[in-house]
């Protein structure tokens, strides 16, 4: 479902990113409610009322990273998006180094060496195509993505969902700010619905259910598909097709961030078996 974010948000009538985005968040925001009522029930009050400075700080870095997605689909091609978002997990690794003191070795830092030569193609190419702009705030989503994941690790008490709901509910205010109308097609309410509810909420609140049972290494494997889907799609369906250059970054980060999961996943498997 995530795959199909790109060529969503592509689909869509109006070019106005803050209608899209109102609508994207206003459905994303019913969908969490939802769960979160038939999840908690009563108590869902008490959870806004322990939301904490970290939960405020994780509602900015998502309400960042909601922005930024639609910005950059609008601005640059659906595998640019998709291949820089991937190095989320070789941010994860140097934030991780930073804030939480972990060691890295000599195969880690290889990985995130070829993971940042890819950026270092997709951003020359930029230069060439006119799509800047669209990398540039791109590039955004996998350093929010790592901070929050930081934040979880360093506070493994704080609700997330309810951080998401907080951040989708703001980035709706701010969009009331920034545009003089929410008027939209029968056309585009239908691809917010899709946009907001199966692209967005629904693998949010699947990803924070999944990540209480399955390895972190797994969900990254998982999520590496959509690099791979996304442009796919988008190919398929609205002829977006990407440089050559595109493709060798992409590769580059691709066997950066599938070499630091492999090195995840075999140190997983070995200290189980220890």
């Amino acid at each position: 479902m995530v795959s199909f974010g790109g060529l969503v948000v592509k689909s869509f009538n109006t070019q106005n990113p803050w209608i899209i985005l109102f609508w994207r968040q206003f459905f994303f925001s019913i969908t969490v409610i939802i769960f979160l009522l038939l999840t908690y029930r009563k108590n869902i009050s008490k959870l806004f009322l322990q939301s904490n400075l970290v939960s405020i700080l994780m509602s900015f870095g998502l309400s960042l990273g909601f922005i930024a997605f639609v910005y950059s689909m609008l601005n640059t091609s659906v595998a640019n998006v998709n291949f820089i978002n991937t190095t989320q997990v070789i941010f994860l690794t140097i934030f991780s180094v930073i804030f939480l003191k972990e060691k890295i070795n000599l195969n880690t830092l290889i990985s995130i060496m070829i993971a940042i030569t890819g950026v270092v193609i997709i951003f020359y190419n930029s230069f060439i195509v006119g799509d800047f702009k669209g990398n540039l705030i791109a590039f955004s989503l996998p350093l929010c993505f790592a901070a929050i994941v930081i934040l979880v690790k360093k506070f493994p008490k704080a609700d997330l969902t309810i951080s998401g709901l907080i951040a989708s509910i703001f980035v709706m205010i701010f969009a009331l700010f920034r545009t003089d109308t929410i008027v939209i097609s029968n056309h585009d309410i239908l691809l917010a619905l899709s946009a907001g509810t199966l692209q967005t909420a629904l693998p949010f609140i699947f990803l924070i259910i999944a990540s209480k049972y399955i390895s972190s290494s797994l969900i990254g494997m998982i999520m590496l598909m959509e690099a791979i889907l996304g442009p796919t799609w988008a190919y398929l369906f609205i002829n977006d097709i990407p440089s050559v250059n595109v493709f060798i970054g992409g590769t580059f980060i691709l066997l950066g961030v599938v070499s630091k999961l492999y090195q995840t996943f075999y140190k997983e498997v070995f200290y189980k078996k220890i």
